[in-house]
């Protein structure tokens, strides 16, 4: 995982632990099924990694939505994926927004 990633993790469950002490490392790690030194490599942006079953865990603990947990982490979840063999060129509009700007700007 990048530290990027682990850097937003480590946000979103510092500031949801400011307010609950539910959401200490070793409480999150429990709840999504991982070991609490594993979730503390990812917030340190080490290499490792999730299935996304743990990611969508994690996210749904973090209150964020899955799928962008998922592209933080270079991954997308198979609805994800779906969408875009159903679509690819709608999904590539979206992309060159994404890359561009919403105005098509470089």
């Amino acid at each position: 995982m990048s530290k990027l990633f682990g850097d937003y993790i480590r946000a979103r469950r510092e500031s949801l632990r400011e307010g609950n002490p539910e959401y200490s490392i070793r409480k999150v790690a429990k709840r999504i099924g991982i070991h609490h030194s594993y979730l503390s490599k990812i917030e340190r942006g080490e290499p490792a990694s999730l299935s996304e079953k743990r990611m969508v865990a994690l996210a749904e603990e973090l209150g964020d939505d899955p799928d962008l947990l998922l592209a933080m982490n270079g991954k997308v979840s198979e609805d994800i994926r779906r969408a875009v063999f159903e679509d690819p060129e709608w999904v590539l509009e979206k992309l060159g927004q994404i890359k561009f700007g919403r105005n098509g700007d470089s």
